[in-house]
């Protein structure tokens, strides 16, 4: 009878123990079998060459070497592939930060946490709009008059909490000229939407008395050029209509908001 090196229970002879030592390593063995055998037959396509057991003009850097310690060391292999894992799971976290979904999400946490009126108002407004309102020294005020709106409704007791932020469709040729529109409305120079997607946000509110009320609210987040990923606060269908209305008369006074203090007194955060 043979003992385990890794738990010290009795194993039958050339048995493989039960324990999470001996199976990891036994899966790092085969891993490495199965690299030795691709190495394997590389060379067998090749004729052969290049002959990895020799030392070649590559830096230093030899296969079979690497294959031999992953055989002696299955640590190696299962420390290689822990470093895949991490990778993976980082790409998937930068990805879920970035891009539509990150703006999307970015946008939600401003709508339900006070202190967030800057990035709230950098998402939803057109750069050429704040370029403007910094010029009329209006920013600032602004921000500050918002945010105090929000601190007085979390002093109410008002709170406000994202369940979830779901990526919805691809908007359309003509979501995206009705984006055009919206944002031109809002004070862009020339907008050109690229692409975007309709959001869900999940909001769930909690009032004074501790009642709480579930909505579903549906935002479009586009990519502008110049601007990167802005969020206009319609759905799709909405922006469809926006794009096959071509009267922009219609929409003169659509975003009539001179973003003076007073705009805020019933300003719906």
């Amino acid at each position: 009878m043979a003992f385990c090196k890794y738990c010290g229970n009795e194993i039958p002879e050339g048995g493989v123990c039960g324990c999470p030592g001996a199976q990891a390593a036994a899966q790092g063995q085969n891993a490495a079998a199965q690299v030795n055998n691709t190495f394997d037959q590389a060379n067998n396509v090749y004729g052969g060459q290049p002959d990895y057991g020799q030392p070649q003009n590559n830096g230093g850097f030899n296969p079979n070497e690497l294959v031999d310690k992953a055989k002696k060391n299955p640590a190696i292999l299962i420390g290689a592939c822990a470093g895949v894992v991490v990778l993976i799971l980082l790409l998937v976290f930068i990805l879920g930060h970035t891009g539509a979904k990150g703006a999307a999400k970015k946008y939600a946490n401003a709508f339900a946490k006070k202190g967030k009126a800057k990035t709230y108002f950098s998402m939803t407004l057109p750069k050429d709009k704040i370029s403007d309102l910094k010029d009329d020294d209006k920013w600032d005020d602004m921000v500050e008059a918002l945010n105090d709106k929000k601190s007085d409704r979390y002093d109410d007791g008002i709170r406000i909490k994202i369940k979830s932020v779901k990526k919805g469709k691809k908007l359309s040729k003509t979501a995206l000229k009705g984006a055009e529109a919206v944002w031109k409305s809002k004070g862009a120079d020339d907008p050109e939407a690229k692409k975007g997607y309709e959001f869900k946000i999940k909001v769930q509110t909690k009032d004074e008395d501790g009642d709480k009320d579930t909505n579903t609210q549906k935002i479009c987040v586009v990519k502008f050029k110049g601007e990167g990923w802005k969020v206009i606060e319609m759905s799709q269908d909405a922006l469809k209509a926006r794009g096959e209305d071509d009267d922009d008369d219609d929409y003169d006074d659509y975003y009539d908001f001179d973003y003076d203090e007073e705009d805020f007194e019933d300003f719906d955060w």
